[in-house]
């Protein structure tokens, strides 16, 4: 696997240490920036990862330190993020089909029209699409 897209539920991984499978994430952070695989992501990772970060604050897993500190580092990696604007009908498509949000519709969207896999921690994103999407892996298998 040379790309991949990652969901938010990935990329939470890298700054969240006591979730399950963060190894398994870190690893995939650690292939990309030595550039030996490409990650790719719908525009609203960056909010989604943000979002994520300020939920772990409130609940007292991380302070506010290191919520700063991650924000800064997520953005300095540079993932490649691409727009929703041309891709809204398999988002809306995806919807329909598996009854999910258009955030995770997004994901499959993107890893569709790219044509490469999609790394997610959601087990219920993941057992939602696995029958029909061979391209949807979980990050316990990677």
């Amino acid at each position: 696997m040379r790309q991949a897209v990652i969901d938010a539920s990935v990329a939470l991984k890298w700054y969240l240490e006591d979730e399950e499978n963060s190894l398994k994430a870190m690893s995939l952070l650690e292939r990309y920036v030595s550039d030996d695989l490409d990650i790719i992501a719908p525009s609203l990772l960056e909010y989604e990862v943000i979002n994520g970060l300020i939920i772990a604050q409130k609940r007292g897993r991380v302070d506010d330190k290191k919520v700063i500190t991650a924000v800064d580092g997520f953005m300095n990696l540079e993932i490649k993020l691409k727009s929703l604007s041309g891709l809204y009908s398999k988002v809306l498509r995806f919807c329909n089909v598996y009854k999910c949000s258009a955030y995770d519709a997004a994901y499959l969207a993107v890893a569709d029209d790219e044509d490469i896999s999609i790394i997610t921690a959601d087990e219920r994103l993941y057992n939602m699409v696995k029958k029909d999407m061979k391209r949807v892996k979980w990050i316990g298998d990677i």
